[in-house]
């Protein structure tokens, strides 16, 4: 009497689950059949906009189980034998390993020779799934195409792997008043400060002074600028009209007063570094060894370390601390005024006195940013940038920003794939300095 073996039952039930998780994934899978020697079937891929297929496959190996050894939850080991390692690893297509679970119904993949390109991987002859980075999805798509670029020959066309992709743009449009205030003045900066001090103990800063006239949004008939400039000069102009003239001195003493502005707008929490030219996160941390910044935005509710301790001194201090920082730059876009947000960071001793290494600390922090990085570090900004005042909480008037929305774009690249280009010492060197980040 013919019998069909448990074993047989298993790998036909994970051969159907695979056939039917890459279609979903718009993929086809041709089994091998009864000749299997050493693979289970190949993958064809597809041109994801105009479904052309051009004979471009990737041999798969099937492994369905019940058990998944060495499982703590996040990842799990398979050990394959050595001949079909051999065998795999000769084949002149990629070759991926797949392992199918079937109570969850979990489904992950390795790429073969890739992943034993790796000494210490070659060394333990076994290979560690991640359940999540390494699970069958639709992002599978174009790491499939990567696989097989890199078996490419010279004429040889890879199905495209460009996506659609939202573009996060660093921009904020401004805001601000349409009309401006000029007044005569025989003082410079130095004593028009005095002038101003003498009415207030903390005056604005948001004006500027130049050819003998003090500038400024602000009503300059008010008291505190009494003894800072003639009341009876006090003249009132388009703000459009003054910056739109053909004279270029003229442009960029408003784009001076836009910056005077914004460090009057975050001068609670931020503080300007004249000579690097940036703003930086305040190092208020008293007894605690960070400063998060709690906020909403389009994204929903998002918090950040801002100011933050790292290392330890001898004395029992921090070795240094890192601020959140950011250059501006104000550009004048068809018309409308845009603020450029460029994200870095600043560095001091305490929180006040700069760090003599801060150099080399920001060159190792650029070195392993990601784009997810960069983006967290802008929604920071962008979010602290267009708060909104309330009942409780004061809003600047004279300068305000708006979010620009992202603009879509077709063909985006995954960004999986440029870090699958990387060497293996890489990907654990930026692995290791994501402790510099706080997303």
């Amino acid at each position: 009497m013919k019998k069909l073996h448990p074993n047989q039952l298993l790998g036909e039930e994970g051969l159907h689950r695979f056939a039917s998780r890459v279609l979903n994934v718009g993929i086809a899978f041709h089994p091998t059949g009864p000749l299997d020697a050493g693979v289970d079937g190949f993958l064809e891929l597809r041109d994801p906009e105009t479904g052309e297929v051009r004979a471009q496959y990737i041999a798969a190996q099937l492994k369905t189980t019940d058990h998944l050894a060495e499982d703590n939850g996040e990842t799990f080991v398979f050990r394959p034998d050595q001949r079909d390692l051999d065998y795999w690893q000769n084949a002149n297509v990629p070759v991926i390993l797949v392992v199918i679970h079937r109570q969850s119904g979990l489904i992950c993949w390795k790429s073969i020779q890739s992943y034993f390109q790796v000494p210490e991987h070659k060394h333990a002859r076994k290979v560690v799934f991640n359940r999540q980075s390494d699970a069958l999805t639709e992002e599978s798509a174009p790491r499939f195409a990567a696989l097989v670029s890199e078996f490419a020959r010279p004429g040889m066309v890879v199905p495209s792997v460009r996506s659609a992709e939202q573009l996060e743009t660093n921009l904020l449009r401004a805001s601000y008043p349409f009309r401006i205030n000029l007044a005569s003045t025989d003082l410079n900066m130095a004593d028009v400060r005095k002038a101003l001090l003498l009415r207030e103990e903390f005056p604005p800063n948001d004006w500027i002074i130049h050819d003998g006239r003090l500038v400024s949004f602000r009503n300059l008939e008010d008291a505190v600028f009494e003894k800072a400039c003639d009341q009876g000069s006090v003249d009132v102009i388009e703000t459009e009209e003054w910056f739109n003239s053909d004279d270029e001195v003229t442009r960029r003493l408003f784009v001076h007063l836009l910056n005077r502005c914004l460090g009057e707008r975050t001068r609670e929490r931020l503080v300007y570094d004249r000579s690097k030219k940036y703003f930086f996160f305040k190092g208020k941390l008293k007894k605690r060894d960070k400063v998060v910044y709690t906020f909403l935005d389009r994204h929903g509710g998002g918090k950040r370390a801002v100011v933050t301790e790292h290392g330890k001194r001898t004395d029992g201090g921090p070795s240094y601390v890192r601020h959140a920082a950011f250059y501006p730059q104000f550009m004048d876009i068809d018309g409308d005024w845009y603020l450029s947000i460029d994200p870095t960071y600043h560095f001091t001793r305490d929180g006040f006195l700069d760090y003599e290494y801060a150099a080399e600390r920001l060159t190792t922090i650029k070195m392993f940013e990601t784009n997810s990085n960069v983006r967290g570090h802008l929604r920071l900004w962008r979010a602290l940038l267009t708060e909104q005042g309330d009942m409780l909480k004061y809003e600047y008037p004279y300068l305000s920003f708006e979010a620009v929305d992202p603009l879509a774009h077709e063909f985006g690249v995954p960004d999986q794939l440029w870090g699958s280009r990387e060497d293996s010492e890489t990907i654990k060197a930026r692995k290791a300095g994501q402790i510099e980040f706080d997303l």
